[in-house]
């Protein structure tokens, strides 16, 4: 299931743009610039955190496909038998 279709996903989403627009009523002009301001300043960062994990675990991945590729054990052989 992706972050996109998880229910715990949808709720926060939809109490996060009820919340927002019932605050927006209750501010000024000034006030609701701030508010964009700081919106974006959040986004940003998530955006930054979330390439920050991404990057972490394509590393930590790439590490375990090394270890598992590594020559620890002996090469198998294969002998194929020609028939005439």
């Amino acid at each position: 299931m992706s972050i996109s279709t998880a229910p715990e996903y949808q709720n926060l989403k939809s109490l996060t743009a009820k919340n927002e627009d019932l605050l927006r009523k209750t501010l000024y002009d000034e006030q609701k610039e701030l508010l964009e301001k700081l919106t974006e300043c959040i986004t940003d960062i998530s955006s930054i955190s979330e390439r920050d994990m991404f990057i972490v675990g394509f590393r930590l991945g790439m590490k375990l496909m090394i270890n598992v590729t590594k020559d620890e054990y002996p090469p198998v052989t294969i002998h194929f038998q020609r028939s005439e």
